[in-house]
């Protein structure tokens, strides 16, 4: 329960007590599973170009005349400490009584560890930790330790490389020709000079920690000096006041060693809103991880001009449509609206049972974001799926995840078993309206599509709020459409050994 000393302190952060109040219930009575599905699938949903209208896509992108402007979203704040956890579990491993390297390596689930003491020289990262193993022999008792053992503490540990405590966005990940080492965040600077339309500028804006901002400008500065090019790049950190409670399992507040009420970062979805404070007609959004160097990155640059293609034809029509709506009104031939809908959006569209004239629940419709999806064969990768979803508005389409379903119940596992695509996490947002005005993005999500982390804090478990996923329900009531894309358009790097993947 809040104490009237935390209501006063919540309302002197800034913080909205009644916002607070309503998180601190949905912690309590948990998240309730998403209900009305249907999986989306290729045909219905999930729409295939064909080889000509991947190539319209790419003349609608190219010939724009610069009056719209362009933006790449990358969230790149999340720290690479998950990346590095079989090295960590050797570490801690290594320490147990009777430890026989032999025995551990041949277990299936220390494979990556195997892997990387076997290609250990393939990393990216390899000379810069080896150049610091070699001048600070000092920190390293040689005769005690093997090379590989110094290499790893060399790595993760704060006190020497600590590349484990680094966003993932500053870690070398590649190698060119020459074995010069780069980072994601530089590639994402070097996809986005290639991303522009003739003649014009892509904004390049990263979400980031505060702490690591000096290191971001500073590598920025190094790339762009070398290449003698400029780009339009700002960075944002996830708001303090977007924190959400923190509860334990008995429901009580938990509180630091002062009393104070503890919060925690709200997850993706937190990033709503400064996605919310971009002021650009179109946004790119991929992860800072999702990325590849030189060209072999190419594929993935033409598949971002595509659905940039997609986005602009789409939105156009939108626009013409709304321009005639408003034109006419009552007198409004509505039956190629309607099958633009359902060509689009939605097949089954059918107009809501209430008092508005028709004119105008067409306008209601159309005028609201949109975002164009790119879809991938699901290969077993993570991601959250395509889904149709029933709402007042319709059948409509929706990413969902895993953690917004229950798989303990035969219906929603047979709906996860039944997916065929899932989402990269590259899509292309159109986020201002026909008078080319910014879209109020918070009124366009789905509040009840909290998401709740249960962790552990010291001995501790705890369970934290989660804003709708920014991607789920905070576009929920987007129009959305989805496209496959490639496979070969997908390179994450979620463990070590996934920067051995060519």
């Amino acid at each position: 329960m809040l104490t009237e000393k935390d209501q006063k302190r919540i309302i002197a952060q800034g913080r909205s007590l009644e916002l607070i109040i309503r998180q601190e219930e949905q912690l309590k009575k948990d998240i309730q599973p998403l209900q009305k599905l249907e999986v989306a699938v290729l045909n219905d949903g999930i729409h295939q170009l064909t080889t000509e209208e991947q190539k319209q896509a790419l003349h609608a992108f190219h010939k724009q005349d610069g009056s719209q402007t362009w933006m790449k979203f990358v969230p790149a704040s999340g720290a690479a400490s998950r990346m590095f956890s079989s090295l960590y579990n050797y570490q801690s491993q290594k320490r147990a009584p009777h430890f026989a390297l032999d025995d551990y390596l041949a277990q299936e689930e220390n494979q990556d560890v195997k892997t990387f003491i076997n290609q250990l020289k393939r990393f990216p990262f390899f000379p810069t930790v080896y150049a610091y193993l070699i001048n600070h022999p000092e920190a390293f008792q040689w005769e005690d330790e093997t090379f590989f053992d110094a290499f790893i503490e060399a790595l993760l540990n704060k006190e020497h490389l600590g590349y484990s405590q680094l966003p993932k966005g500053l870690i070398p990940f590649f190698t060119d020709e020459n074995g010069n080492a780069f980072t994601p965040f530089e590639a994402h600077l070097q996809e986005a000079l290639k991303l522009a339309p003739q003649d014009q500028q892509v904004g390049l804006h990263f979400t980031i920690d505060k702490l690591h901002r000096q290191m971001f400008e500073t590598l920025a500065d190094q790339f762009l000096g070398e290449n003698s090019l400029g780009l339009d790049i700002t960075y944002s950190y996830q708001h303090p006041l977007t924190d959400t409670p923190i509860l334990d399992q008995n429901n009580q507040w938990v509180r630091d060693e002062e009393g104070h009420l503890l919060f925690r970062k709200g997850g993706h979805g937190a990033l709503l809103e400064n996605l919310n404070l971009i002021d650009s007609d179109f946004v790119w959004l991929k992860n800072i991880d999702n990325i590849q160097w030189g060209q072999k990155n190419d594929l993935s640059v033409q598949w971002m001009q595509i659905l940039g293609g997609v986005t602009l034809s789409i939105q156009k029509q939108i626009f013409d449509h709304i321009k005639t709506l408003e034109e006419l009104r009552e007198k409004t031939n509505t039956e190629p609206i309607i099958a633009f809908i359902k060509s689009f959006f939605d097949p089954t569209f059918q107009f809501a049972s209430n008092r508005k004239p028709k004119h105008q629940k067409l306008i209601d419709y159309l005028d609201r974001p949109l975002r164009i999806c790119g879809m991938i064969k699901n290969e077993g990768k993570p991601g959250g799926g395509p889904f149709w979803m029933h709402s007042k508005r319709g059948r409509n389409l929706q990413i969902v995840e895993g953690v917004e379903l229950d798989l303990n119940t035969q219906a929603h596992q047979q709906l996860m078993d039944q997916t065929t695509h899932f989402n990269p996490v590259l899509m292309v947002c159109a986020i201002t309206d026909t008078q080319g005005e910014k879209f109020p993005l918070h009124e366009f999500s789905d509040d009840q599509r909290y998401m709740i982390a249960h962790k552990t804090l010291g001995a501790k478990k705890i369970k934290a709020l989660e804003w709708p996923g920014l991607w789920n329900g905070g576009m929920a009531h987007w129009n959305t459409l989805f496209v496959e894309v490639p496979k070969a358009t997908f390179h994450p790097v979620k463990k070590i050994t996934d920067l051995l993947v060519d």
